[in-house]
């Protein structure tokens, strides 16, 4: 069974030596990535695009990154949906138009 993924008792799930963990700092940004890629997707825009502007404004390196112990815990609806209110928030708080 190398390579498989087994179920354990909390449903998580491990894998064996055969594959790398993930280090915490690729699940972040994984999470991120997953985070722009949504957004733009809700948005109708390109991912470039929804990267730029979160760029623009710190919400990567002032939110998602500093919150992801918290956020990622939420559904992708919610975090797409909370994720577009405080991009434009932050946007419209530093004058910035879209």
């Amino acid at each position: 069974m190398q390579g498989d993924a087994v179920n354990t008792s909390t449903d998580s799930y491990i894998w064996d030596e055969g594959y790398p963990h993930p280090t915490e700092q690729e699940r972040i940004i994984t999470f991120v990535s997953s985070c722009i890629e949504s957004v733009a997707e809700r948005l109708g825009c390109k991912a470039s695009e929804v990267y730029h502007r979160m760029d623009r404004v710190g919400l990567i390196e002032d939110y998602i990154i500093p919150c992801y112990d918290t956020i990622h815990t939420e559904s992708r609806e919610n975090v797409t949906a909370d994720i577009i209110e405080t991009l434009e928030f932050w946007e419209k708080k530093k004058g910035i138009s879209q």
